[in-house]
C-alpha cells in the first residue's frame, strides 16, 4: 500500500516571521552639490588670487582705500563657498547619520562646514597678505564670518531651492566681476564724459544695465536647476518653488553686503588722513552695491516665475 502522496508547493515555503525577499532599489540619482560646492571653492581661490594686490602690505590710507573698495567681492565669494560647502556636508553627513539631518544636528554640521572654509580661507589671507596686523585681522574676522554665516543658510532647506539659488549666484558673481574688470570701456559706451555730471550718469546706467541682466541670468539659472531637479525625482514643484529659487541670488547678494559694511568702516577708520571724499565713493559703491542685491532678487523671481507659467496648460476654450 502506497502513502498518499503529499502536495508540496514549487516555490520554497517561508519561514514563520521572515520578511519578502526586497525588490531592486532604484538607482540614486547623482547629486550635483559636489561639484557645486567644488565650483564654489575654486571661484573663492581665483576671487583671492585676483585681488590679492589690493591687499598688499603697503603703508598709508590709498592701501586702506583699496582693500575696502574689494573686500566685498572676497566677501561674496567666502559667502557662496560656506553655502555650498554647508549644503553638501548637511547632505552627505545626514545620508549616514540621521542626527546630521535633524534640525540642531543639520544647522551644526552646515555652520561648522561653513566655518572651516572661511577659516582656511582666512589663513589665505592671513599668510599670503602682507597688511598690517589690525587690516589683516579686520579682513580675516569679515571673511570668516562669511564663511559660518554661509554654513548656516546651507543648512536651509528644501535643498533643491538652494542649490539652483547657488547655481544662480555663482553664475552672478562670475558676471558682475567681468563686467567690472571692463567697466572702463563700458562706461565709455555709456557716454562717460570729462564733467562729473556725465561720470555719475554713466554709473547709474552701468549700474542698472548690469543688474537688470544679472537678475535675468539668475532667474533662468534657477528655472533650469529646479526644472532638472524636477525631472530626477520624478515631482512637479510649485510655482513659489520656482519664486524662491529665483529670489535666492538676489537675498545671498544683500547678506553678503551687510556682512561687509563692518569690514568696511573698520578699515576706514584706520586712515590716519583725511578721507572724506575717498569715503563717499565708497558710499556710492556700497548704494550701489545693495541696489544691485535688490534688482538681481526681483528680477529673478519674477523671470522664474514668468518662465513656470509659460510651462503650464493653456485653457482650452469651450
Amino acid at each position: 500500500m502506497t502513502e498518499p502522496a503529499i502536495a508540496t508547493s514549487a516555490h520554497p515555503q517561508r519561514k514563520a516571521g521572515s520578511q519578502p525577499p526586497a525588490g531592486p532599489e532604484a538607482p540614486r540619482t547623482p547629486s550635483t552639490t559636489g561639484w557645486l560646492a567644488f565650483s564654489a571653492l575654486a571661484w573663492l581661490l581665483v576671487t583671492l588670487l585676483f585681488y590679492r594686490t589690493a591687499f598688499t602690505g603697503e603703508a598709508g590710507d590709498s592701501s586702506l582705500v583699496m582693500a575696502a573698495i574689494l573686500l566685498p567681492q572676497v566677501v561674496q565669494a567666502n559667502l557662496l563657498a560656506g553655502v555650498a560647502v554647508g549644503l553638501w556636508s548637511t547632505l552627505v553627513l545626514g545620508r549616514r547619520k540621521p542626527w546630521a539631518e535633524r534640525g540642531v544636528g543639520r544647522w551644526a554640521v552646515g555652520t561648522a562646514a561653513g566655518l572651516l572654509t572661511g577659516t582656511l580661507a582666512s589663513g589665505a589671507v592671513l599668510l599670503a597678505y602682507g597688511m598690517s596686523a589690525r587690516a589683516v585681522g579686520v579682513v580675516a574676522i569679515a571673511v570668516g564670518v562669511a564663511g559660518a554665516l554661509g554654513g548656516a543658510l546651507g543648512a536651509i532647506r528644501p535643498a533643491r531651492i538652494l542649490a539652483a539659488g547657488l547655481s544662480a549666484t555663482l553664475l552672478v558673481l562670475v558676471f558682475l566681476n567681468v563686467v567690472a574688470l571692463f567697466s572702463t570701456p563700458l562706461l565709455d559706451a555709456f557716454g562717460s564724459g570729462d564733467t562729473a555730471a556725465d561720470r555719475y550718469s554713466a554709473n547709474g546706467l552701468l549700474a542698472g544695465t548690469t543688474a537688470i541682466i544679472a537678475g535675468l541670468l539668475a532667474g533662468l539659472v534657477a528655472y533650469w536647476r529646479i526644472r532638472r531637479a524636477a525631472a530626477r525625482s520624478g515631482d512637479t514643484p510649485k510655482w513659489p518653488v520656482y519664486l524662491a529659487a529665483g529670489a535666492s541670488a538676489g537675498l545671498l547678494l544683500i547678506v553678503a553686503h551687510f556682512c561687509t559694511r563692518l569690514g568696511v568702516a573698520q578699515l576706514l577708520s584706520m586712515a590716519e588722513g583725511e578721507i572724506s571724499a575717498d569715503t563717499e565713493i565708497l558710499s556710492f559703491i556700497a548704494a550701489s552695491r545693495l541696489n544691485t542685491g535688490l534688482v538681481v532678487l526681483f528680477v529673478g523671481a519674477i523671470t522664474t516665475t514668468i518662465a513656470y507659467g509659460r510651462t503650464l496648460p493653456k485653457a482650452v476654450r469651450d
